[in-house]
């Protein structure tokens, strides 16, 4: 029976599929994920990377509550890729905490990172400053093509799109976006 962790994947199977093949192409050696929920995206993304990587999850304890038994998951697949050769490490705790913020800048930098938290406004902000500055070469936004009107899962807001938007502007980047009113990979160079 598979881990749950190679078979949970939150994204759209496509467009995640183009973002692992630009991780080759762009020969990734260190990966940092903030929001990995049961750890698919984690999972996969740690797998395309060389053996002895260091790859680094932060995600809420117990989740954000939308899943049950995502910590259970997301600790096997942190401990399975340990086992693999990886130099896998994981945080459970808010990733705007002052703690956790200091810890994984002594992890860094890295040539990768996934921001896929919370998706509104203040924790996009938050990530971006404290994550996205530790990106020697890449930046990845999910959701990037959820707009602002519609429904997100959870009730919750989603305004990546939004920031996305502005964001772009001022670096080079790709978008993976097979349906235009959800989901989207947006990834930026540094």
């Amino acid at each position: 029976m598979p881990m749950k962790c190679e078979t949970n994947l939150l994204q759209d199977l496509g467009e995640f599929n183009d973002f692992l093949k630009l991780i080759r192409e762009q020969r990734v050696g260190s990966y940092l994920e903030i929001g990995s929920k049961h750890g698919g995206s984690f999972w996969r993304i740690s797998n395309v990377l060389p053996k002895g990587s260091r790859v680094v999850s932060v995600d809420l304890p117990h989740g954000d509550g939308s899943f049950k038994d995502t910590e259970p998951n997301l600790r096997q697949c942190v401990s399975e890729l340990k086992n693999r050769g990886y130099d896998s490490h994981l945080f459970l705790t808010d990733s705007t905490d002052a703690t956790t913020i200091e810890s994984v800048k002594g992890l860094g930098p890295f040539d990768l990172v996934f921001l896929d938290g919370n998706h509104s406004d203040p924790f996009l902000r938050s990530d971006w400053l404290h994550y996205g500055s530790l990106a020697t070469a890449l930046v990845a936004f999910h959701d990037i093509s959820w707009p602002p009107s519609k429904p997100p899962p959870k009730g919750m807001p989603c305004d990546v799109m939004g920031f996305w938007k502005n964001l772009k502007k001022d670096h080079k980047h790709v978008e993976f976006c097979r349906r235009r009113d959800e989901c989207g990979i947006g990834v930026l160079w540094r």
